[in-house]
């Protein structure tokens, strides 16, 4: 997707005053993200085909934000022309984790990599009993699934819903690998644990704002949230076929959790588990995304590891 900034700038200033200083700040998958500055303060503008995950950014900012999750405030949802609907929230002064490891290179800041940790852990502490289902949220907050079990199973994903077996039938997906990894996956299912927690999905790197002294400023864009197994969360944080890993947050996390042996109940089997689904999540999503050298690397990856 591509916003152009002269539409872009219109469109603002048909809806605020004193509207300056419009700047490309992000691409993401999904969204293209501006700041911008009005009378009232400076803001942010994410586009976006996707309504509902601005709206969980509405529900994660209503029920979450808090001195110890830190949220930025959204000011306005709705629709930015036929195709695209947009969100703004109010600008947040940091720098995004990621920008900050990549400094630091070989010698990454332990401390810093647990301040990211601590963060994700009281994520993980929100209280879930008035919240139904499992997986992928809804814009009320309730998973879509009727059990963890079955949201592994699906390999969805709100933005594309066509099912692996179709894509393996009109495309360069393997469905026989998919076949033998998805039963793998299954294998493990009875050491999944029942507790549900909530996830951010998409957790850290860009996602995560620091100050200069390296405090949490804001966690941003909840548009992946789910509820499941906390452990899920480290994997996205550590991909398995990843040549290089300058923090290994899956240690941080167990040493963190070394006083809750409950929580590091069969690490082993989901760590197993999650890797196969988190595997089998990218293949699809690069492949419906046209993305075939992006498949291919991890493909080999998984005929190799998996």
């Amino acid at each position: 997707m591509h916003i152009d900034l002269d539409s872009l700038s219109n469109f603002l200033r048909r809806q605020f005053t004193g509207v300056d200083d419009i700047k490309h700040i992000a691409d993401g998958w999904w969204s293209q993200v501006f700041s911008f500055k009005t009378n009232e303060g400076a803001r942010v503008i994410r586009i976006s085909k996707h309504l509902t995950d601005f709206r969980k950014d509405v529900f994660a900012y209503t029920h979450f934000n808090s001195t110890q999750i830190p949220i930025p405030e959204v000011i306005t949802t709705g629709k930015y022309d036929e195709e695209f609907f947009y969100c703004v929230s109010r600008y947040v002064e940091g720098i995004p984790s990621d920008q900050i490891i990549d400094t630091q290179e070989t010698k990454p800041d332990l401390l810093l990599a647990q301040t990211t940790v601590e963060q994700l852990l009281t994520i993980h502490q929100i209280d879930t009993s008035n919240l139904s289902g499992w997986g992928y949220t809804d814009e009320n907050g309730n998973g879509i699934f009727r059990s963890w079990e079955e949201y592994l199973l699906a390999i969805h994903n709100g933005k594309y819903t066509i099912a692996w077996k179709e894509l393996a039938k009109t495309t360069w997906l393997n469905g026989e690998l998919f076949t033998r990894l998805t039963e793998r996956m299954q294998t493990y299912f009875p050491y999944l644990p029942k507790d549900k927690h909530v996830l951010h999905g998409d957790y850290g790197f860009d996602n995560l704002l620091l100050t200069p002294d390296h405090q949490v400023a804001a966690v941003i864009d909840w548009a992946e949230m789910m509820l499941g197994d906390p452990m899920y969360d480290l994997i996205h944080m550590n991909e398995p076929w990843s040549e290089y890993l300058p923090v290994n947050y899956l240690d941080i996390w167990k040493e963190q959790m070394k006083n809750n042996p409950r929580a590091l109940l069969h690490f082993e089997e989901r760590l197993q588990c999650y890797t196969i689904h988190y595997t089998l999540f990218h293949l699809h999503i690069h492949t419906v995304r046209g993305e075939r050298e992006d498949y291919e690397y991890i493909e080999q990856w998984a005929k190799g590891n998996l």
